[in-house]
């Protein structure tokens, strides 16, 4: 039988000491936390008891309870997560891991009332009034765009009425959009519970909205998502039959339209789809609180401003900043592909802002591989990248400083946009304006990674495999694990007949992968 952690007495089948109530140490994989860490976290504002969806006065068998329900969102192997939802497991079992303490409760209970203040001069009301993140229940600062610890959008604040709140409606109504298409969302569909299982129909929906999707799906899922040509073929069918019909007048046919639309394009962006999947499940289980109406609002806003974009309407410059303001959230929680759509809208309404661009093209050559961006998004990124010198060189203030734009400056900016113009060359079969242009960047940056990449894929095509092993050298000296680099070195190595070094440079990448990848097996995928 195992012991306390805390106390030394034994633990009871669930893990729980029978002595002081702590639960099994080995439950959260070893997290060891003190004081220190439980007083960031009280700084910070997080709130553990909201995050886990517990009263403050829950005993620990409970709080156990409520982490198992939530901590089955997430893979049992957490190192494949992505950024985002490794953040949010992170606070989960923090939260789940203190709570389950008494000792390390009974520090977070005197840290949260020694920061908040005394309960009797009312500033714990004050406090538990403000916005707070439906993720991790952290306070927003009224500029956040999103979460700075776990990155979930601000939730739409809640303006004081000036009528009865019951006259006023609801920021829109919950809506299956699967089903207004006419079609089944099977992947929504949880199987049934085997003979030992114990289903609970609702468990989790509330979890799988404060945390969001943890890159696994929360039961085992029968089929996957209607495709995109499903969706349009359904979309197109009722567009055309609301378009046959009679009876509407055309402001009911117009907006019957729109709906369709806007459900076609929620349903066929993966993103937008996974959340709204998620607020779906909340909706069929009754749940409307909690921010879920304000999401879905917000997924239909996004929706009707591709429709004005297309249609050509031009953005107010309010507008262009929220959608800015949007972007450099995502950026800072190092979602650089979600901030592409944003900041390119923000970069339409503010042509002019030398922040937008730059996030912008920050956005675009963090969101993927330089190497594999497509000729329109590297001509945006450069766009972005020209423009910016010519607003530095028509206002000799500068403009305003911004992360972003610090991180564009002087050389840095002239070394991005001459890979850029390499990169663009070369998808345009001009080798020898790619190769200029490419020992143009890598000389005004020696760190920039991509370019001495580009200069080996430009060498190992000209089969000059002592020149890639050198570019791929000065890429490697940088960061010695990149695979890209090493995977270009093993082809150089197998095109001038060395499979010793090509397998050196195998080795390398199987031990950057992890277990169970060998030498042998990464040379077996590349096909050599």
């Amino acid at each position: 039988m195992h012991s306390c952690p805390s106390c030394a007495a034994p633990l009871d089948e669930e893990g729980i000491c029978t002595s002081c109530g702590a639960l099994a140490r080995g439950f959260f994989r070893g997290l060891d936390l003190g004081p220190p860490q439980i007083a960031a976290a009280v700084v910070n504002g997080l709130d553990f008891y909201q995050l886990l969806g517990v009263a403050p006065e829950a005993d620990v068998r409970s709080v156990a309870r409520r982490y198992r329900q939530l901590r089955v969102l997430f893979p049992d192997d957490p190192s494949s997560l992505a950024p985002a939802p490794a953040r949010r497991l992170a606070l989960l079992e923090h939260a789940g891991r203190v709570l389950t303490d008494p000792r390390l409760r009974q520090i977070y209970e005197e840290l949260r009332n020694s920061d908040l203040g005394s309960a009797a001069s009312g500033e714990v009301a004050a406090i538990n009034a403000v916005l707070r993140c439906v993720g991790c229940a952290a306070p927003l600062p009224a500029e956040a765009i999103r979460c700075m610890f776990c990155g979930t959008p601000r939730p739409v604040e809640a303006q004081a009425p000036a009528a009865p709140i019951e006259s006023g409606p609801p920021p829109t109504e919950p809506v299956d959009y699967y089903a207004l298409l006419g079609l089944t969302a099977e992947h929504l569909i949880p199987p049934l519970a085997g003979p030992s299982g114990n289903f609970q129909p609702g468990a989790g929906v509330a979890a799988l909205h404060r945390l969001g999707h943890a890159g696994n799906p929360p039961l085992a899922l029968q089929a996957g998502p209607p495709s995109r040509e499903d969706i349009d073929a359904a979309a197109l069918a009722l567009e055309r039959k609301i378009l046959l019909a009679s009876g509407y007048t055309p402001e009911e046919r117009e907006s019957r339209l729109a709906e369709i639309e806007i459900a076609r394009r929620i349903l066929r962006d993966e993103q937008r789809r996974s959340t709204y999947d998620m607020l779906l499940l909340g909706f069929r289980q009754g749940l409307l609180r909690g921010g879920r109406l304000e999401s879905l609002s917000h997924l239909q806003g996004l929706a009707r401003a591709d429709m004005a974009e297309e249609r050509g309407e031009q953005l107010s410059s309010g507008e262009g900043v929220a959608l800015l303001k949007q972007g450099l959230g995502y950026l800072n929680a190092r979602l650089p592909r979600e901030a592409l759509d944003p900041l390119r809208r923000a970069v339409a309404a503010l042509p002019r802002s030398p922040e937008a661009h730059a996030a912008y093209a920050r956005a675009i050559l963090d969101s993927d591989d330089p190497l594999v961006l497509g000729s329109h998004l590297l001509r945006q990124a450069l766009h972005s990248l020209d423009t910016l010198e010519m607003l530095r060189a028509a206002d000799a203030r500068g403009p305003a400083e911004s992360r972003p734009f610090l991180e564009l400056r002087g050389s840095h900016r002239e070394a991005l946009a001459a890979m850029c113009r390499g990169l663009l060359a070369r998808d345009e079969g001009d080798a020898v304006a790619a190769q200029a242009e490419l020992q143009r960047a890598a000389g005004l940056d020696s760190q920039l990674a991509p370019a001495w990449r580009g200069l080996a894929a430009l060498a190992l095509a000209r089969r000059a495999t002592e020149e890639a092993l050198g570019y791929c050298g000065r890429a490697l000296a940088i960061d010695r694990w990149d695979e890209r680099a090493l995977t270009l070195a093993v082809g150089a190595c197998l095109r001038a007949g060395s499979r010793a070094n090509a397998r050196e440079f195998a080795a390398q990448i199987a031990a950057a992968r992890g277990e169970g990848w060998s030498a042998e097996a990464v040379l077996q995928e590349l096909g050599a």
